[in-house]
Formats: C-alpha cells, structure tokens, sequence
C-alpha cells in the first residue's frame, strides 16, 4: 500500500488519496446530471409536475419499500447507506412529510377550501 500512496505527492490539490477517485467521482457526478436532465425531460413530456431527479427516485424506492413492510436492512442496502441509522433518519422525516400532508387535507376538507 505505501508503494502505491508513495506514487503521488502528498500536497495533490485533490482530496482523494488516489488521483483516479477524483476521476471516478467526476463520472459519477456527471452521469445523474445527464439521468436528472432526462428525468426532468420525462417530467415535461408526462405534464408532471414534480420536480423528478435522481434522489426523488431513490426516495420514491424507499417509501414504496417501506409502505411494502421491506426491512429497514434491506431498504438501507438498497440506498446505499452505510448505517441503518441513516435511513431510519430520513424514513422519520418522510414520515413527517407524510403527516404534513396529511393535517393538510384534514384542514382542507373542514374549513372548505
């Protein structure tokens, strides 16, 4: 390993051990540009008018997992995450999110709006 990191100096403006990371990260950032610009596109085309990228998508997943009793290990492999703790954060939020709505309606439907 320290043959390896030793090939690249070590005041590299880049914040990657390895000058390929940087690389690697700069095709993975420009892929979900071009997949949120066809989504947004898509979006257009289907008079929809959510705003549609790749975290809606990720997070439409992981609410439709959750409505389906899928477990949290699982749903949290499938985003990626690291830590369960993360997605047990964003499901609480979206949970939230889903009893915003919810209240929303209520007051709708009571004072006739």
């Amino acid at each position: 390993m320290q043959e390896l990191v030793g090939k690249y100096p070590e005041d590299s403006p880049s914040p990657c051990l390895l000058p390929v990371l940087k690389y690697l990260l700069r095709i993975r950032t420009s892929i979900t540009g071009r997949i949120n610009r066809n989504l947004k596109e898509i979006a257009k085309l289907a008079d929809i008018s959510v705003l549609l990228s790749m975290c809606c998508v990720r997070h439409s997943w992981a609410s439709t997992a959750k409505g389906k009793n899928i477990p949290i290990s699982v749903i949290s492999e499938g985003m990626g995450h690291d830590f369960k703790a993360i997605t047990q954060i964003y499901q609480a939020s979206l949970d939230s999110v889903a009893v915003g709505k919810g209240n929303y309606q209520i007051l709708k439907d009571l004072l006739g709006f």
